[in-house]
């Protein structure tokens, strides 16, 4: 179907429904791409469907306040260079702030998901890379992956072995996945050069995916189990499967207001070129918005 028309399709447990445009507003940031992987950076503005492309490059994100940080190539092959770049609200990138070596999407994904802090001093992202302490690979060697924080300059401020999928809270605080050298679960930096501490309560045995704290900083969505759950980031460390499609979940992201979830999904091994938005309860409010080419995320809405 025409992703112009001037309605969505609604997925209802008895089928597809029309509803009028207009049931969202703001704009989605994720990558466009194909078969082979992401290729450029976009904005899906949700309640009119125009489309803008911003940045050659993937894995984006956009803060509440504009500014962005995603990977882009820096060198020519299928095993080219790539790198982690922030661009102020302007759009305007900086200069690289680490060089990922030898990248390739599929097969060498050695660094990605760069997030700019909500004060913009800093970017947090994940790399994978050898010259650690603590964890090992299946050979025994020194191997793991790593959140690395760097200022804007791309010093690097913080490093922390054995965490990927970095995800900043309001209030400055750095959230990271545990790998299973850390035995998986939700981990917390209360300062960027302090030790980060678990707050999952240890129910989350095995890493989950694409971590988005809410616009509130109260709650945590992630992809786990092939679907959306999310956490609270209190004592009761409350887990809630939010989505049941029949296709995994690639990624999510809140909605300004923190009432609402954009998702794509995956079909075995291609994402579905669409991306869904819906209220959690309200099945009336699934809307589908289709898509020309295959989304990836993360995704970002403000």
């Amino acid at each position: 179907m025409n992703a112009s028309r001037a309605f969505f399709l609604i997925m209802t447990l008895g089928g597809i429904a029309e509803a009028t445009p207009g049931r969202y507003t703001g704009t989605v940031t994720l990558a466009r791409g194909d078969v082979i992987g992401p290729q450029s950076v976009v904005d899906l503005n949700v309640a009119t469907d125009q489309l803008t492309t911003r940045f050659n490059g993937w894995d984006p994100q956009r803060s509440a306040s504009g500014e962005s940080a995603y990977v882009t190539r820096v060198g020519a092959g299928y095993f080219g260079d790539a790198a982690v770049v922030a661009a102020d609200a302007r759009g305007v990138p900086g200069a690289p702030l680490h060089v990922c070596k030898s990248y390739n999407w599929s097969s060498n994904h050695v660094c990605h998901t760069p997030k700019v802090a909500p004060d913009g001093r800093l970017v947090a992202f994940g790399m994978v890379g050898g010259g650690g302490k603590v964890c090992r690979d299946d050979y025994g060697m020194l191997w793991a992956d790593y959140v690395v924080v760097s200022d804007r300059s791309g010093k690097e401020i913080a490093r922390f072995e054995g965490y990927a999928l970095p995800e900043w809270l309001p209030d400055g605080r750095l959230l990271m996945i545990g790998s299973m050298c850390r035995g998986a679960g939700i981990w917390v930096a209360d300062r960027v050069v302090g030790e980060p501490r678990r707050i999952d309560g240890g129910q989350v045995t095995t890493p989950p995916g694409m971590p988005a704290v809410s616009p509130d900083g109260r709650r945590l969505a992630m992809v786990w189990n092939n679907q959306l759950w999310t956490m609270t980031l209190d004592a009761r460390h409350e887990l809630t499967q939010v989505t049941h499609f029949d296709k995994s979940v690639g990624a999510g992201a809140w909605s300004p207001d923190g009432t609402a979830f954009a998702v794509i999904l995956w079909d075995v091994s291609l994402p579905v070129r669409a991306v869904v938005l819906f209220r959690p309860g309200d099945e009336a409010s699934q809307v589908v918005k289709p898509l020309a080419f295959y989304p990836y995320g993360p995704l970002s809405w403000r």
